[in-house]
């Protein structure tokens, strides 16, 4: 079981969203005011069956109690996940390994330096005098990382 999926299981959207909104009993489901935007009719509803919230109002937005706390405190999603984590008790571990992380860096970097060199080799003989033309030296060029 994910983080994730931990963290729903402790924590109920009822109980969450009405820490913030009061909620009235509406059938099987809640409805409020939606936080998000002024309203004299409530459009903000929420499901404890699905563990979801919606607004059938101005904001046509929906979702989880992730997302909620989300457009709540305008926060990404990763903040969303350890503030519900801290709130449900729940120590969060980096499961991602590092390399995993620093691939994409790496790649990166071997790019860079195979078109850095390019520029400076007999092929990038013309780049190199646009360059020029625009007022590049070599040391802008190296400090930019340019490469052709």
């Amino acid at each position: 079981m994910s983080n994730i999926d931990d963290i729903k299981g402790r924590l109920d959207v009822v109980d969450l969203i009405s820490e913030h909104v009061k909620l009235q009993r509406s059938g099987r489901n809640f409805k409020a005011n939606c936080p998000f935007h002024s309203e004299k009719t409530p459009s903000f509803i929420v499901d404890p069956a699905r563990q979801s919230w919606r607004c059938f109002g101005a904001c046509s937005t929906g979702g989880d109690i992730f997302s909620f706390i989300m457009k709540l405190e305008g926060i990404e999603f990763k903040e969303s996940l350890n503030t519900l984590a801290n709130k449900a008790g729940i120590v969060l571990e980096n499961n991602v390994s590092t390399a995993k992380n620093e691939m994409p860096t790496k790649v990166n970097q071997m790019a860079c330096d195979f078109f850095r060199e390019a520029l400076l080799g007999r092929e990038g003989e013309l780049a190199r005098a646009y360059l020029k033309s625009r007022g590049i030296d070599h040391e802008i060029a190296d400090t930019f990382e340019l490469g052709f």
